[in-house]
Order: structure tokens, then C-alpha cells, then sequence
């Protein structure tokens, strides 16, 4: 699981807003934060029915159909399943729709237009992405650069718009680092932390987005520290979310931090044992990881224990897009076994 995963465009709230627009109707804005609060908490149903309510209530704002089509997202990466692309894609186009309609319209609602534009063309480029179609979503990820800038030039007050400004600068710079010397490329990357953190400090509607992002760029950029305290962060307010528990795992373990990251692996386990909706492959993950770390640090029974729980499983018991993964796993499994027992074949 990755964040840069999941969670683009399913966000989450602070109380702390003052700096921060927000939307002007009162009901609108705390059936949208309710919604992003019950996604970080994984609360996936729970979510899309109040998504499904801002509809019902607001069937021309572009808000509810961007969010339902972000829950969705998320729980197919989530639990490694294919989404209803169908339903998604409609999602996302009467959400396009309906932010157009406030942008063509002007006045103080044309920012709320490019903002939701922004947040859909992201939800439409991560889902490209996830089933392959890399080009599509590098299309759709400029267009969602472009409308978060045209948002900020409408109000610089919309401070969540910032994030996916600042998360674009990034990884465009990070994918073409090796062409930065160009005058038409550069190296925005200096840009995109001050403007994370804007976010991550005064946001109402991307607070967490924005902390997720920042813990994979700090991961990315090889300061574990950083990565480490932002995913603390993110986890103060919601303790079980994977996105958070995932990226603590990968930092701890990048900086060597060998019992802290079996330690954060297993609360991440206990978190997706408790899901609703369990999914067994990050779990097989899960208990491999956890085999292979305690092995390298001379918890040897333990490590046993936990190899032995993923050679126990079957391919043929995951779905069939998760089969040639699972097997990869298994083999992984099966050969750090052998080589156990090769060791202490070899110590009698």
C-alpha cells in the first residue's frame, strides 16, 4: 500500500480553520467534514452515506459526487479490489459538470468550482493510474495542478488547495530529476514542502491529505525523521488509519529502526484484523514482513511463526487479479524458511 495511495482525495478536517476558507453553507460544510472524518477513520460505508446525503441535499454542487468517488477509490486500493469504474467514472463526470457550472457562473462560488474541478480530475488521474493508464492520469494530474492554482488565484485564503499544488511540484520534479537542468524542467521541489505545510497546519478539508503527503515526499527524500513525526502526527488523531500506519512501517525500517518498525507492524496488523471489511493480502504482507524482520534480528521463533502463517495460504484463496502477487509472497516466504532451516541444520 503506497499513499501516495489511497487517500488523495478522501480528506479530513481540523478544528484549528481560522486562516482557511470554508464553505459558506453551514449544513454542506459539516456534512463534508463528518464524511472526511469517517474516511480516515475507515469508516468506508458510514462515509459514503453522507456523501451520499450532500447529494440528496445539494444535488448541484460538485462536493458530495467528488467525495463518493474518492471513497470508492479508496476502498478498492484499500482492499485491493476492482472498482465499479461505471459508477465511478459517472461520479466524476456530473462532479466535473457541477464544478463547471459554478466556475461559468462567477462570483463567490467559482473558487468552490475550481476546487472540486481540481479534486475530481485528481480522483480521475489516481484511478487511471491504479488500472494502468499511466498517460491518462499524467493528463489528468496536470488538469488538477491547474485548477488548484486557479483556485488559489480566486481566494488565497483556500488553503487546502495548496497541498495538491504542492504535492504536484514534487513528484513532477522527483520523476524528471535527471532532466532538472533543463530551462523548461527545473526543480520545484523547494516549493512544494512550504506549501504542504501550509496546509498541513491550517487546513479544514486536506489537513491529513496533506500529512500523508508529506510523510511518503519526507520517506521519498530519505529524511525518516520527518517521515516518522508526520506519520505520528496523522496517527495522534486517527491511531488505526493504514495510510499513516503504513508510511511509520516504511520510515522505521528505511532508517534502521529494526524493533520499531515490528512494533508499528504490529499495530498495523491489529488495524486491518479490526477493519471492516478485512483484506487478507495486507495481512499475508503483513505477517511476512514481520517474519522477516524478527529473523533479522534474532527473534527466530517468532519469525518462524509468522513465515508459517503465509506459506499456510493458497493463491487460489485470493481473488484472481492478487493471485501472481500472492504467489510472489509465498515464495518468499517458503525461501526464508529453507534458509532457517538450512541454518540450523548446520548449527547441529
Amino acid at each position: 500500500m503506497s499513499v501516495s495511495r489511497a487517500l488523495l482525495f478522501c480528506l479530513a478536517v481540523t478544528l484549528n480553520a481560522s486562516a482557511q476558507t470554508t464553505l459558506p453553507d453551514e449544513k454542506l460544510h459539516a456534512l463534508i467534514v463528518q464524511g472526511i472524518d469517517l474516511t480516515w477513520k475507515q469508516y468506508y460505508s458510514q462515509a459514503d452515506s453522507i456523501f451520499g446525503e450532500v447529494i440528496s441535499l445539494f444535488p448541484n454542487h460538485p462536493a458530495g459526487y467528488a467525495y463518493r468517488a474518492g471513497v470508492m477509490q479508496t476502498i478498492a486500493v484499500d482492499h485491493e479490489l476492482s472498482v465499479d469504474q461505471v459508477r465511478l467514472d459517472s461520479l466524476l463526470v456530473l462532479a466535473k459538470e457541477k464544478s463547471k457550472l459554478l466556475i461559468d457562473a462567477g462570483g463567490a462560488d467559482a473558487k468552490w468550482g475550481y476546487f472540486y474541478l481540481a479534486t475530481a480530475e485528481g480522483c480521475d488521474s489516481y484511478s487511471r493510474v491504479y488500472r494502468g493508464d499511466w498517460m491518462g492520469g499524467a493528463l489528468r494530474g496536470v488538469a488538477a495542478f491547474s485548477a488548484f492554482k486557479d483556485a488559489i488565484s480566486q481566494d488565497s485564503g483556500l488553503v487546502d488547495a495548496y497541498a495538491g499544488i504542492g504535492g504536484f511540484y514534487y513528484w513532477r520534479s522527483r520523476k524528471t530529476e535527471h532532466f532538472n537542468w533543463l530551462p523548461f524542467v527545473g526543480d520545484d521541489r523547494p516549493k512544494a514542502l512550504p506549501m504542504l505545510m501550509k496546509t498541513a497546519e491550517h487546513g479544514v478539508y486536506n489537513r491529513f491529505t496533506a500529512l500523508s503527503m508529506l510523510v511518503a515526499i519526507s520517506s521519498d527524500a530519505g529524511e525518516y525523521d520527518k517521515a516518522i513525526a508526520f506519520a505520528r502526527e496523522g496517527l495522534r488523531t486517527y491511531p488505526s488509519n493504514q495510510v499513516f500506519l503504513w508510511g511509520l512501517t516504511t520510515a522505521l525500517e528505511k532508517k534502521g529502526d529494526v524493533r520499531g518498525a515490528v512494533d508499528a507492524f504490529e499495530v498495523l496488523l491489529k488495524s486491518l484484523q479490526d477493519e471492516h471489511g478485512a483484506n487478507a493480502y495486507n495481512e499475508l504482507v503483513c505477517h511476512l514482513n514481520l517474519g522477516r524482520l524478527r529473523l533479522s534480528i534474532g527473534d527466530t521463533a517468532a519469525a518462524k511463526s509468522e513465515l508459517g502463517k503465509v506459506e499456510s495460504r493458497h493463491a487460489v484463496d485470493f481473488p484472481a487479479h492478487l493471485r501472481e502477487r500472492v504467489e510472489k509472497k509465498l515464495d518468499q516466504a517458503k525461501e526464508l524458511l529453507q534458509k532457517m532451516g538450512a541454518v540450523a541444520a548446520g548449527a547441529n
